[in-house]
């Protein structure tokens, strides 16, 4: 098919991100010569740039793929000019073409349909998301750099290292074959593929085209050093040119960071940033490194500010030097944290996006610079045999430092409630903090009154860092807060505190600055309800100009305060409500509030009439499972239709009446299991302000929920 035969196709709606094309430019027919190369690449460079459609290039290795003589020449031969030029991302086979099994290739492969799919990191965004800064190099992260000569020599220590890191650095410049971009990416495949079993620390990516979640990909932070930036790369012209080669081919790899030297010829520097704004979801950590000499603090400032790349780093580096302690000089330890302090104060008076910053000092002489130093440190690992860089201490190191310090204070967390021994909160958020390094400690609080809670040990603990709220305390604690966030406001209850110090107005004495506690109301169980629906596909505007369009109704069963954040949660998702409860009153308290239209009974003939041009595409009961509920046979009929979505927010039993009905007619079902990590999952990244270890808190709740084996 050429080109001009495959427009009229994708403009007409026949091609989705759903479908395949495969262009085999090693296919027998193309030895003829008669022009079928041309036409593949003609249609290539169509499908690539005029329809803008998502391409992957599948390089197979030509001397362990089976490829023929005329293949290795078209390989040879167009690989730059129309393999790269007019694709986005790049799988490298290599051994596994002559292997029978190929897992490996297909994670990679959905790996980067994943990170594709992904928006694109905003600068200073301080929303959760699957792709923000300030969550993934938040406080008390780490990434471990890779000084290996081969990527595949981390193996060894892998599993240890997983344990303590957040992400791993690829040190382009140190690698063997650094500049052959084919092993660059398989090299860097091989280090995800070798980290997966270990990658504890992952955070979640929502899955390519599906409720699936991705969370065993280690993130890699990729960095091509230049000799004068304490690297190895040359910082010729020539040099230059071919570093922001590498860093393209970085980006092909979907790189979760990449470093990018703020030092160089703004013209390319431009143009790469410019290929990851419309291209990639890639973070972009703005870097620089004063190599031998000391600078004075102002000159520190810039650097920070330079390093921001003009609003468009997600994150800045600032490494310095430091040639001698002295008691009076400028150039201290804390050198980069105060001008990384004055950086951030002159970007939100200039308007500019507030970015984390990371800011340490080179060698031994400036180990105590790594330890204040809270964002995303560079550290090595006890398990290696040498350290990356002088004056590198491990994580673990780091957090005792830091804990006896007193820069990490040891915080109570809790869930407070009454009856609460069946919670799995816990297990779970302890589990969290115990993977990430943190020395917090999380407890039951379990009290029939609130009033009980609020003048009790834990509640007035100068170490309270925040908490869970369960049944019945979700709006009694509302009154004992500060403030309350919007989600809050909007549903009516509480289900996490979180802690936040402020300083006092006018009370501030040179360093020693007064600080008061705040404390805040927010809800993540509309979250919890939002994250799966979402992941399927459920968000919709609901305003699509096309009138044959139905216009999508979440059916919400109760009236509790759990069907409050269903409600909410089906607003964000921009679909329609019907409400059905027992009590009519109650599902009336939520029309009112979130809108919609309740209905008396759930039969065929009241609650047709009222979906007209519109279908229920998911029905979320928080109905108590002990009621075996069950739907009605007109909804499921209809339900085949549009592969209706059921969702119940009981996480025990595992099996209710509703999820055994509908698994029966095949339809796509989320349990209260997967609500309750997903709403645990929030929790912690407010509490903590970093990305939470998805995988594990998980796997805490399966571990609690899933029907015993006999």
């Amino acid at each position: 098919m050429t080109a001009d035969e495959m427009r009229p196709i994708v403009r007409n709606g026949g091609i989705d991100r759903s479908n395949v094309i495969v262009l085999d430019f090693d296919a027998p027919e193309l030895a003829s010569g008669d022009g079928q190369v041309q036409r593949l690449t003609d249609l290539a460079k169509a499908l690539h740039e005029d329809e803008n459609l998502l391409a992957i290039y599948v390089n197979v290795h030509p001397d362990d793929g089976k490829m023929s003589s005329t293949g290795r020449a078209t390989r040879d031969k167009l690989e730059q000019d129309v393999f790269r030029s007019y694709s986005d991302y790049e799988v490298c086979i290599k051994d596994e073409a002559s292997s029978s099994s190929w897992s490996s290739i297909e994670w990679q492969t959905n790996f980067l349909l994943t990170r594709a799919t992904l928006p694109s990191s905003t600068p200073g965004s301080r929303p959760p998301s699957p792709n923000t800064a300030s969550l993934t190099m938040g406080p008390d992260t780490f990434f471990l750099s890779l000084s290996f000569s081969q990527a595949t020599d981390v193996a060894p220590y892998a599993e240890a290292m997983c344990q303590d890191v957040d992400a791993m650095e690829l040190r382009v410049d140190l690698l063997e074959d650094r500049d052959d971009p084919f092993e660059v990416l398989y090299g860097m495949q091989k280090v995800r593929e070798i980290c997966r079993p270990h990658a504890v620390r992952a955070p979640m990516v929502p899955g390519f085209g599906g409720g699936d979640v991705l969370d065993d990909a280690i993130p890699i932070v990729y960095t091509v050093r230049t000799a004068d930036q304490a690297g190895t790369y040359p910082n010729d012209p020539d040099g230059i040119t071919r570093m922001f080669g590498l860093l393209e081919i970085g980006l092909r790899g979907a790189v979760e960071v990449l470093d990018v030297e703020s030092a160089w010829d703004p013209i390319p520097t431009d143009s790469l940033l410019k290929l990851v704004e419309e291209r990639y979801a890639s973070q972009v950590l703005g870097s620089h490194h004063v190599v031998g000499e000391e600078v004075s603090t102002d000159e520190a400032v810039r650097l920070f500010r330079a390093c921001g790349l003009q609003g468009r780093a997600d994150a800045a580096k600032v490494v310095l030097s430091m040639l001698h302690k002295d008691d009076g000089g400028t150039t201290t330890d804390r050198q980069a944290l105060e001008a990384s302090d004055i950086a951030r104060s002159q970007a939100i008076q200039e308007g500019d996006p507030v970015i984390p910053q990371l800011g340490v000092l080179l060698g031994e002489i400036g180990q105590e610079s790594r330890v204040i130093n809270r964002i995303f440190t560079p550290v090595t690992h006890e398990s290696l045999p040498f350290v990356a860089a002088p004056g590198q201490l491990s994580a673990k190191v780091l957090m005792e430092r830091r804990t006896n310090d007193g820069l990490l204070p040891t915080l109570r967390f809790g869930i407070l409630g009454h009856n609460i021994d069946y919670s799995v909160s816990p297990a779970m958020q302890g589990g969290a903090f115990r993977v990430a390094g943190l020395p917090h400690s999380f407890e039951r609080v379990d009290y029939e009154s609130v009033e009980d809670i609020v003048q009790g040990d834990f509640w007035l603990d100068e170490s309270f860092g925040g908490c869970c709220v369960t049944i019945p305390h979700k709006q009694a604690i509302i009154p004992h807060l500060d403030v309350l966030t919007d989600a809050a406001n909007v549903i009516g209850a509480v289900n996490t505190v979180i802690v936040r110090k402020e300083k006092k107005d006018g009370d501030a004495d040179g360093d020693n600055v007064q600080e008061k506690k705040v404390l805040v109301g927010d809800n993540t169980d509309w979250k919890g309800i939002f994250n799966p629906l979402s992941r399927l596909g459920l968000a919709t505007s609901n305003n699509d100009s096309d009138t044959e369009t139905k216009k999508q109704v979440a059916l919400i069963l109760g009236g509790g305060g759990t069907a409050r954040a269903a409600a909410y949660a089906a607003t964000q998702l921009g679909l329609d409500k019907i409400y059905y409860n027992r009590t009519p009153s109650k599902a009336q308290e939520l029309a009112e509030r979130f809108g919609g239209t309740v209905v008396s009974s759930l039969e065929q003939a009241d609650v047709e009439p009222i979906l007209e041009s519109s279908e229920i595409s998911v029905v979320i009961s928080t109905l108590p499972a002990a009621a075996e509920f069950q739907l009605p046979e007109w909804i499921i009929e209809n339900g085949r239709d549009n592969s209706l979505v059921v969702f119940d927010v009981n996480y025990k039993p595992y099996h209710t009446k509703l999820l055994t009905q509908a698994e029966k007619e095949g339809f796509p079902v989320v349990r209260g299991s997967e609500m309750l990590w997903e709403q645990g999952v929030g929790q912690f990244e407010l509490w903590t302000g970093r990305t939470a270890p998805y995988r594990v808190m998980k796997d805490v709740v399966l571990n609690n929920c899933l029907p015993q084996k006999e």
